[in-house]
């Protein structure tokens, strides 16, 4: 039997990209879909071309933004398939702007879609997981992008809003049935290739550069995975999926050293000078390396 067989999944963004690859792999699998676009006509195609390869599937369009569309969402999985057992939630918009030309509107579009778009689907999926007894896997995405990017400011605060949530999530629902983990993908998307312009300043800033971008359905196997019983255990995590590379994303912690005193003006300006200031954290997306 396959990992996903007869388990009811809905998707976000489905209807092209990563999260058409996450439909059709999961699909493939064995499970039923519930394939989610903005564009009405993408979901109905990635709906066709899942029922024509022999899966089931249904579509239904809508903006996630819209906090009582997840309500409709997860209730037209219920009704379609009899439950929902899986979310991921992978729509998302892409706005660039450094801190000097960002616009208002496209930051509040970020933040509707990609962070309050995330919370209101979880939100109307783990209620209906905790009805049921099989519980169920939420599966947010979020990005590299949080640790700092140059021009996507904005869209790595949507994202690290997402980590943050996916964090706190687990917390909630450890002694449940109900696990949510993320992934930070990585692939060659029209979304990416909005980003190609400013490839170039962005890999001169931090030490993972990435020459080459993967397909989409590379990352499809770790999402099925987490969306399996195979990872029941797994909470609470942010999975990195780039390539040929499979990796945890560090969660916030304190940095050592950490400095014990009494902290006056000048305590501190000795501390930076004679400690802190050398162990600065780098910016922008790096490795963790264990000491």
């Amino acid at each position: 039997m396959s990992i996903l067989e007869g388990k009811a999944i809905a998707i976000t963004g489905s209807g092209s990209g990563i999260g058409a690859s996450y439909a059709r792999h999961c699909a493939k699998l064995g499970a039923l879909i519930l394939v989610n676009d903005i564009d009405e006509a993408a979901a109905e195609a990635i709906v066709a071309e899942i029922l024509a390869a022999g899966g089931e599937a249904v579509s239904c369009p809508g903006d996630i933004s819209d906090w009582a569309f997840g309500g409709e969402l997860v209730a037209s999985c219920i009704d379609a398939f009899g439950r929902i057992d899986g979310l991921v939630n992978n729509a998302a918009v892409l706005r660039h702007g450094t801190i000097t030309d960002m616009t208002e509107r496209d930051l509040r579009a970020m933040l509707d879609v990609n962070t309050i778009g995330t919370a209101s689907c979880a939100f109307h999926a783990a209620r209906a997981m905790l009805d049921a007894e099989g519980g169920g896997s939420i599966v947010n995405v979020s990005s590299g992008s949080q640790a700092g990017e140059i021009a996507l400011g904005g869209y790595g605060a949507s994202k690290a809003a997402v980590a943050s949530l996916t964090f706190s999530w687990a917390m909630e629902l450890k002694e449940t049935n109900v696990r949510v983990n993320a992934v930070s993908p990585l692939a060659d998307t029209a979304m990416s290739a909005s980003n190609k312009g400013f490839m170039e300043k962005q890999s001169a800033s931090r030490e993972v550069v990435y020459t080459t971008l993967p397909a989409p359905q590379t990352n499809a196997p770790v999402v099925a995975f987490l969306l399996s019983d195979a990872s029941v255990g797994i909470n609470g995590q942010i999975v990195r999926i780039a390539g040929n590379e499979l990796s945890f994303v560090t969660h916030p912690a304190i940095a050592e050293p950490v400095l014990r005193g009494e902290w006056t003006d000048t305590a501190v300006a000795e501390a930076f000078r004679d400690n802190l200031a050398g162990t600065q954290r780098k910016l922008g997306l790096t490795y963790a390396r264990s000491a």
